[in-house]
């Protein structure tokens, strides 16, 4: 099949690493992937090293806050019939098959499936508590304009109103991308951020915001921590969310105030070395994470996570098998899971190793193909009997 994939970014980060990861599967099956980017970038550099065609689509409509929050939205809006009339003449002209838009802030892909006469796949990865009263009427509009909406975990396909079109689908990942580390490579790790081997690392990979990702509560369940006598080192990997750039600068003071020794590694390329720096990762997100790709990749790399009990989260770690659940905004109840994975160490390796077991056997990103085209498949017999 010609299946169309649209992104809503040309940036590396977890919903794209999701196409990446479904096209280059797709068109080693012998399908022929296309992914339509609104600019150049990261993404579209590894999908060319792969060997997945690209089409740049610099008018394709994405919902931001920039555009939502300004006098840009004018011309956002008066662009949006045009954007998706141009786009359904791409999907003829490259006679594709299947149209699968990769988020739900994706806008114009969905109408310009319709416009050509496509089914239309829409993959949604987002929350939508920002929207408001806007949700209601968005909600309806990505149900009708989609023959299949695949969503990420069952907190996100409980935004929507029932629908026989909603279908939960977690991510899928593949252990290869995530050789197993030895001690010499966690070593190293350690050794390559200023760390001492014997120190207790407790980190988190994202990006650094208040509440949202939930840092200051890694900070505050340190300083807990230490005065119940037990030290831990925060190593904190990410850099600060657009638009929130003082932020960081704010978690850095809150962890001098605190007295909590914490390292900030700013933005990472690949943060394969912080992860294998960590003895524990957390996810201390107060808002609900979809299906967090952070969560996934430190399971696969042997660590225990200690996450809040909200969203996708609690679909990813098993409860007292792979790690801890706790509420959100808690730092004593974090506290308390983390210390009791460092007063363990082979709970610790116990936990790590029946994480990366989970990925492998329960998000694998085998299975989640052949799901994805087994929709494609109904979609395209259904479209040509009806």
């Amino acid at each position: 099949m010609n299946i169309l994939l649209v992104s809503n970014s040309s940036d590396l980060y977890g919903a794209s690493r999701s196409l990446l990861r479904l096209a280059t599967r797709l068109k080693d099956r012998g399908h022929h992937p296309l992914v339509l980017l609104p600019d150049a970038g990261p993404l579209g550099s590894r999908l060319h090293s792969a060997g997945v065609r690209t089409v740049l689509f610099p008018s394709l409509r994405v919902i931001t806050r920039p555009v939502l929050a300004s006098w840009r939205l004018l011309p956002w809006l008066a662009g949006f019939l045009p954007s998706a009339i141009a786009l359904a003449q791409l999907i003829k002209r490259e006679k594709i098959d299947i149209v699968h838009t990769n988020t739900g802030v994706i806008v114009s892909s969905a109408l310009a499936a319709r416009f050509a006469g496509r089914p239309h796949v829409w993959h949604i990865r987002d929350w939508f508590q920002e929207f408001g009263p806007l949700w209601k009427p968005y909600s309806r509009y990505i149900l009708a304009n989609s023959n299949r909406v695949l969503c990420v975990s069952k907190a996100i396909a409980g935004q929507f109103p029932p629908s026989e079109k909603i279908e939960v689908l977690n991510n899928g990942f593949d252990l290869a991308e995530f050789p197993e580390p030895d001690t010499n490579e966690r070593t190293a790790a350690k050794a390559a951020w200023g760390l001492q081997n014997e120190e207790l690392v407790v980190g988190a990979v994202g990006r650094i915001k208040f509440k949202r990702k939930g840092q200051e509560f890694l900070l505050q369940a340190a300083k807990i921590l230490r005065d119940r006598g037990t030290s831990v080192t925060c190593l904190l990997a990410g850099g600060p969310a657009p638009g929130a750039e003082e932020q960081i600068g704010q978690m850095k003071h809150l962890a001098a105030e605190l007295g909590v020794r914490a390292i900030f590694t700013g933005e990472l390329h690949d943060a394969r070395s912080a992860y294998l720096a960590m003895d524990i990762f957390v996810l201390p997100s107060a808002q609900p994470e979809p299906f967090g790709g952070v969560v996934m990749e430190a399971m696969a790399l042997g660590l225990p996570v200690v996450g809040t009990n909200i969203g996708g989260t609690t679909e990813q770690v098993s409860d007292g098998e792979t790690g801890f659940l706790v509420p959100p905004a808690d730092p004593a109840a974090l506290a308390t899971a983390i210390g009791q994975l460092t007063a363990d160490p082979n709970c610790r390796r116990r936990m790590g190793e029946k994480g990366r077991q989970r990925v492998g056997e329960k998000f694998n990103i085998l299975s989640m193909t052949d799901r994805i085209v087994s929709v494609y498949q109904r979609l395209a017999r259904k479209r040509t009997t009806d």
